[in-house]
């Protein structure tokens, strides 16, 4: 993406000119370097590199492909920030990779990443889990719930 500010007033004194289709800067031994100099290697540097780049890639094509991937396994647990006044978010932090177990429900999951309560909209550590195995009895208790029994 081309610059569109003009950088050929001071404190800069940016005169480079793209027809004058020079690509060497030379610089007087025992002199000291000038900014103004330097401003013209960069200059040089990012007319070369935006050149390149547009040569090689039409303006807001894909540079990788790929493509979106959506995991609906993929859910978050949200705790409480805190526990009798300590953070806990230094332990939850160790429980990426790991595969954690519900104990009243028996449902698996693995721990895929930790968010803390700063980053969270709603303030609360968040684990993002993706489930690897039901309960055994999940069927039977949402069949109570449905049927109300």
């Amino acid at each position: 993406m081309p610059q569109n500010t003009n950088l050929n007033v001071s404190p800069y004194n940016d005169d480079f000119d793209e027809n004058k289709n020079f690509q060497k800067v030379l610089f007087k031994p025992g002199t000291a370097i000038q900014a103004r100099e330097l401003t013209t290697l960069q200059t040089i540097l990012q007319n070369q590199i935006e050149r390149f780049g547009s040569y090689l890639f039409k303006e807001g094509a894909k540079v990788i492909p790929g493509q979106t991937g959506y995991d609906p396994r993929y859910e978050f647990v949200q705790i409480d920030p805190t526990f009798f006044g300590i953070s806990v978010f230094d332990y939850t932090e160790k429980l990426v990779g790991t595969i954690i177990r519900g104990e009243t429900s028996g449902i698996t999951g693995k721990v895929i990443k930790v968010i803390g309560s700063n980053e969270s909209e709603r303030n609360n550590n968040t684990l993002y889990i993706r489930y690897l195995k039901s309960s055994n009895n999940d069927f039977e208790i949402i069949i109570r719930y449905i049927l109300d029994i």
